[in-house]
């Protein structure tokens, strides 16, 4: 095969393996032998980089055995006891190139990887991890929110973990997404280590938070709660349940407030201005959430 053959059937590998049509510039003077040189070179690089990218993506959605692992981490130079942080950001639609290019400029590739876990989510693999990722998490929702214009949900755990431990993590922050969207849908950021109460609940039997909510609540729906009453009943647990800040927060009297509360106490048998009957309130109000989210 002559120079400009085999350049040819390069540019044509590197179409098949990055999805990129490239062109040599037929004004530019260059050498053949060296411009086939150098394709080969970065035919090289971007296949490493796949495979190591679909070695990473098996071994952390558990397809691998013992010895694909072992055989693995060797290939690519990876030491089991390496330490890293990680944080998942989902779409609300599949990702394009654009939004992809967006996502992995961010952060410098010596900090952070960047790894597709599926057409509408992508995982960062943090290198070289700052005492808190709040600051990236915050850098990151903003370049969404300015550059693409996509609201994004992102779900992190702020402790490190080792290579060896990287597939728990990451289905931490699976299930850690899940428990975010059943119990706070508004919200875009979660913290693994947040999400105590709710992780508990998510985990309930079914048969047990329909028990729950026929002991404590009888009939009682919440999905027919007026939502000034929900705003209200929320607001209060935020403000550890101050009636006048709560009431200041939502720009109503502290009668109207209190209207309110009497009002729902009156059918649910529950006065959430007493510390024990809130806690059952507040734990009910979950149960119903992940029973309604898993009926949809």
């Amino acid at each position: 095969m002559n120079d400009s053959g085999e350049i040819s059937n390069l540019l044509d590998q590197l179409q098949e393996s990055t999805g990129l049509s490239l062109c040599l510039d037929p004004q530019a003077p260059a050498d053949p032998q060296v411009t086939a040189g150098k394709l080969r070179d970065l035919l090289r690089l971007t296949k490493s980089n796949r495979d190591k990218h679909y070695f990473l993506r098996r071994y952390l959605s558990g397809q691998l055995d013992e010895d694909e692992i072992r055989s693995g981490f060797a290939r690519h130079h990876m030491q089991a006891s390496s330490r890293r942080a990680l944080l998942l950001v989902t779409f609300p639609e599949d990702l394009n190139e654009e939004t992809r290019s967006i996502l992995s400029s961010i952060f410098p590739r010596s900090q952070v990887s960047p790894l597709s876990m599926g057409r509408d989510r992508m995982l960062l693999i943090v290198k070289d991890k700052p005492s808190s990722l709040s600051p990236m998490v915050s850098a990151l929702l903003d370049t969404m929110a300015s550059e693409a214009m996509i609201p994004v949900k992102v779900v992190y755990d702020n402790q490190t973990v080792t290579l060896a431990d990287l597939p728990a993590a990451y289905q931490d922050l699976v299930t850690s997404l899940a428990i975010g969207k059943t119990f706070y849908p508004a919200e875009q950021v979660y913290e693994s280590a947040s999400l105590g109460l709710a992780r508990l609940i998510f985990r309930l039997p079914e048969d047990v938070c329909q028990r729950y909510l026929q002991e404590h609540f009888l009939d009682y729906d919440f999905g027919r709660m007026d939502a000034d009453t929900l705003r209200a009943i929320h607001t209060l647990f935020h403000n550890n349940l101050s009636l006048s800040e709560t009431a200041r927060q939502l720009f109503i009297h502290r009668n109207t407030l209190a209207y309110r509360l009497d009002k729902f106490q009156k059918a649910s048998g529950l006065d959430v201005r007493n510390f024990d009957e809130a806690i059952t309130c507040r734990i009910g109000m979950m149960i119903w959430q992940k029973l309604h989210q898993k009926s949809r």
